[in-house]
């Protein structure tokens, strides 16, 4: 497999450097929430398509811990440890910082066995199309370009946000999604879509929007691309204002692209609704 091979997600503008183990990621706007901190869908990415790069080989699997919020004029070091490097399989180290100062690290996994046995054991579930499906309201207007902007959510079914609010929710939650220009295909594109557990666990509560990510784990089923993607969220549990989420992620024609899991501080000090 060669680099050309590998999913470039041109949205993060990963920089190369003298090191083939080691990349920059300069903060822009477009990779943070509206609060102007790094969003962690962004980290997750970079963190696959460094780790990727380094290796030559696709990833299968990560899992990301958050340690600190880089905002806008920024620059993350990212640093590649290769730590085991098999015929098929390689595991890596990743870590993420700014001036020495660690804000996410991740363990990741790739495979080159070759593909096209893949099989899932869910069924997509049966929501309505994604053009015929509510637009996600937003609900934050703080007037700071973010992620939101090249992001486009619909609503394929339950409530979220402030229509959840006073409202828990108890049936199916999903999510359409798909990205600017760009299709959803591998771990990179899966794991910048799929950091959503917060809005789900906060539809079950029945209360406003608001969470951290303490950690996300991406599983890769099949990264074949499409352009909308569907998020069939799960709100697992909630405990000491931490919340544990599930998400799968289904292709419009109805794969299995991928499985996540989320666990997120739930908290609304500084996530204020639209007045």
């Amino acid at each position: 497999m060669t680099d050309d091979d590998l999913e470039r997600f041109d949205l993060l503008q990963l920089q190369s450097t003298s090191e083939p183990t080691r990349f920059r990621l300069p903060v822009r706007p477009e990779l943070c929430t509206p609060f102007a901190f790094l969003y962690g869908g962004s980290g997750i990415a970079a963190s696959v398509e460094a780790s990727e790069r380094a290796t030559g080989r696709p990833l299968q699997w990560i899992t990301t811990q958050f340690l600190g919020s880089p905002t806008p004029g920024m620059v993350v070091d990212i640093a590649v440890n290769v730590a085991v490097t098999g015929r098929a399989t390689t595991q890596t180290q990743v870590s993420g910082s700014v001036n020495g100062n660690v804000m996410f690290t991740s363990l990741c996994a790739h495979n080159v066995r070759p593909a096209g046995d893949a099989e899932a054991f869910a069924t997509m579930p049966d929501v309505s199309e994604p053009h015929e499906s509510p637009r996600f309201g937003e609900f934050f207007d703080t007037g700071n370009a973010s992620f939101f902007d090249h992001f486009e959510r619909r609503v394929g079914a339950g409530k979220f946000a402030m229509d959840a609010d006073g409202d828990p929710q108890s049936g199916l939650l999903a999510i359409w999604c798909r990205i600017d220009g760009v299709p959803v295909t591998g771990a990179a594109t899966q794991g910048f879509v799929a950091d959503l557990g917060p809005l789900a666990l906060c539809a079950r509560l029945g209360i406003a929007p608001g969470g951290t990510s303490l950690d996300n784990t991406v599983r890769v089923v099949d990264p074949a691309p499409t352009e909308w993607v569907l998020i069939e969220l799960e709100a697992d549990g909630y405990s000491r204002s931490v919340g544990h989420s599930t998400a799968r992620l289904w292709s419009e024609d109805g794969r299995l692209m991928g499985i996540a899991s989320q666990s997120a501080i739930i908290r609304r000090s500084h996530h204020q609704p639209a007045r």
